[in-house]
């Protein structure tokens, strides 16, 4: 097998493929279109999206979307709705409001924020099944995909991967990690993913776990955030209060077999601190996580603990 990488800018971010086969360039010219194809169809940032055709006509009627919009959707929803949960599709106002992570962020008055928080409610979502529309039923509330979407995408390229025959490689959508199969150049096949130090420049890591066909995902507070008088405001934001979520976790990284069970859980592991958040995470079926703190500690859940599969000393 001959080795294939492709490296190129998509979706805001840097995208890296590498995979193990006789005709890769074929194979990664397919996942290149898809990707392409993803980002004009799932993006809130441009005018025609099917995503914005939704936003656009909230309050207004239903829209019809293809099926894959529509089960991302639906599952995106049922996370939502659950008690307790940081994670929200319907946090587009909020995130418009703030724009953390954009040049023209800005902290929204209380006001504003009492207007968006009128607006985030899951439940106003409302699903047709047979029909494949999405319908919100309040003017100006915004479906915001950008917590789950790179989860999907990179599934959905490790299908066109497996599909072509490949056993070997991986797929990073900009710090979304999915390993193909073994990796043919340790002797242990794992693949070693290392975890971003979050109080260090990028490249820098913390930790690394050992991975065999799994999805390696890590959502933080240390790269987009806000400061104002002073205060720094990240941009993982609390649908209840409609503020940044208090919390003394830096970053949380998920160990899964799918990468969008990384993405919602990523997300929604982040409670008010770390001992909870692993607590939780640990009720979870088919994921594991690494739980690093504001401070400087890691914690882990019982399975990387009792496999020993991460890596806690990284030489820089």
């Amino acid at each position: 097998m001959n080795r294939y990488e492709a490296n190129f800018p998509l979706m805001g971010t840097m995208i890296n493929l590498l995979i193990y086969h006789t005709h890769g360039e074929k194979v990664l010219n397919e996942a290149y279109n898809l990707l392409l194809e993803f980002e004009t169809r799932f993006t809130v940032n441009r005018t025609h999206s099917e995503l914005m055709e939704i936003n656009k006509n909230a309050g207004r009627k239903p829209i019809y979307v293809k099926e894959d919009i529509f089960e991302l959707i639906k599952l995106s929803k049922n996370i939502s709705i659950q008690a307790n949960n940081p994670f929200n599709i319907a946090i587009g106002p909020l995130v418009k409001a703030w724009r953390i992570g954009f040049n023209n962020a800005k902290h929204p008055t209380d006001q504003e924020i009492a207007d968006c928080l009128s607006l985030v409610n899951p439940k106003n979502i409302l699903l047709n099944q047979k029909d494949k529309t999405i319908y919100l039923t309040k003017e100006r509330m915004e479906l915001d995909l950008g917590s789950i979407a790179k989860g999907y995408f990179a599934d959905q390229i490790k299908k066109i991967f497996l599909n072509h025959g490949v056993s070997s490689g991986f797929i990073d959508l900009g710090g979304n990690v999915l390993t193909i199969g073994c990796s043919p150049n340790n002797l242990n096949n794992n693949w070693v993913v290392g975890i971003q130090n979050p109080f260090k420049p990028r490249g820098n890591m913390i930790c690394a776990v050992l991975t065999k066909d799994c999805s390696v995902v890590t959502s933080g507070i240390y790269e987009r955030f806000l400061s104002v008088d002073n205060k720094r405001y990240h941009h993982i934001l609390d649908s209840i209060t409609g503020a940044p979520i208090i919390t003394n976790i830096a970053s949380i990284t998920i160990i899964s077999k799918q990468s969008l069970d990384g993405e919602i859980w990523s997300t929604a592991g982040f409670l008010s601190n770390a001992q909870q958040s692993i607590e939780f995470l640990n009720q979870q079926t088919n994921i594991e996580a690494i739980v690093i703190t504001c401070d400087e500690r890691i914690y882990l859940t019982n399975g990387l603990v009792r496999n020993n599969l991460c890596i806690q000393k990284i030489v820089e």
